[in-house]
């Protein structure tokens, strides 16, 4: 008898030790180790991500008319405050990304002269971050309903109005540090094309020209902006596989990869629902995507950041908290962070009128905080 038990001791032992091995060459497979370079770091170190969506990116789309300083309200939110950006931080988020369109703030050709009042509402913002300090991130973001054109037909136009704008809004912010980051394009496409968040070989290959010729640009204004970290996306900061694949990498050491990803649709857009927990086969599915994005740029040195992503469902709080939970931690594992899409409305968190948290327990999931 005691040899049975010691015997049935041996086998159980065995195989704790096989299990426990197994769940730990199940962690190196699925999220295996990678160097840490510093664009990697940092985009780490940027950590959860608030959009102040449709405010500075707010605009009449496809009009000629200029706009003074009212646009930041027209689609509904109300004229950012300070107090609105420290509640952001007291929610648990590291970095805000402002989002602005361009387009109607400034003059026409040859200099393309951003409007000051403009650039200054802009810089602004920027230092209420740096006050409470917040990284920031500013882009060009709707500009692409207007003259950022994603075909070879508007490939030199698009570019010449590209570069003067970034050389405009660097030489503005060549003194400031690493913790403002420029993002060259939102989600460049051709707006209103059959294939617009698809793209194909001709305007993916357009969206790498204007990536490489706005971090030029960047570079070529000196001060800070010689080594600022720069997000470049892929067509139309597309997650699919061949957007993925297509994008281009410049042999530089601050630029990071930003990729948009709303887990549910085509387009992974706000038709996003959360009607029930995801399955292991939908887990695997994001799994993939975000494991294509390590193995193409973390594995060879490039940070990534998903700089947009959220759901609107409001209805089903506990699988839209689950659902969240398992895009954080996975994107977390496989060494990215993401920033939630907020844009005061149907995607919205926060209450911007009366500071306060709309969805508490969905902000906790995106911020990983308990409260």
């Amino acid at each position: 008898m005691k040899i049975l038990k010691r015997i049935i001791a041996i086998l159980v032992a065995l195989m704790i030790i096989i299990a426990g091995a197994v769940f730990v060459l199940k962690d190196e497979i699925l999220y295996p180790d990678y160097e840490i370079t510093d664009s990697i770091r940092f985009a780490q170190e940027l950590g959860c991500g608030w959009n102040l969506g449709n405010t500075f990116d707010a605009c009449d789309k496809g009009s000629t008319e200029k706009m003074g300083l009212e646009s930041e309200t027209m689609w509904g939110n109300p004229e950012t405050t300070k107090e609105l950006l420290a509640f952001v931080k007291e929610c648990g988020f590291d970095t805000i990304r402002v989002p602005v369109t361009w387009a109607q703030h400034m003059g026409g050709a040859p200099d393309y002269t951003i409007d000051e009042a403009w650039l200054d509402r802009v810089n602004l913002i920027v230092d209420w971050c740096y006050e409470l300090d917040l990284k920031v991130i500013i882009n060009t973001h709707h500009d692409d309903a207007f003259w950022l054109i994603t075909d070879n037909a508007h490939k030199e136009s698009s570019k010449e109005i590209l570069t003067k704008l970034w050389i405009q809004i660097s030489e503005r912010f060549a003194a400031y540090d690493e913790n403002l980051v420029f993002e060259t394009m939102n989600e460049p496409r051709v707006f209103g094309a059959e294939d617009e968040w698809y793209g194909n070989e001709e305007t993916r290959e357009v969206v790498n020209y204007l990536n490489f010729s706005a971090l030029e640009a960047i570079r070529s204004t000196g001060g800070n902006n010689a080594e600022r970290y720069v997000l470049i996306p892929t067509y139309a900061a597309s997650g699919l596989d061949e957007n993925i694949d297509a994008l281009a990498l410049p042999e530089d050491e601050r630029v990071i990869v930003s990729v948009h990803y709303y887990f549910g649709t085509a387009h992974q857009s706000e038709f996003s629902d959360c009607e029930k927990e995801w399955s292991l086969g939908e887990k695997y599915s994001l799994y993939k995507t975000f494991r294509r994005l390590h193995d193409r740029f973390i594995s060879k040195g490039y940070g990534v950041v998903k700089s947009e992503f959220g759901w609107t469902d409001r209805d089903n709080m506990e699988n839209l908290v689950a659902n969240t939970t398992y895009y954080v931690e996975t994107a977390e594992k496989l060494g990215f962070p993401c920033m939630v899409w907020d844009n005061g409305s149907h995607f919205g968190l926060i209450d911007r009128n009366n500071l306060s948290e709309i969805y508490p327990e969905y902000i906790n999931a995106v911020t990983k905080q308990e409260k």
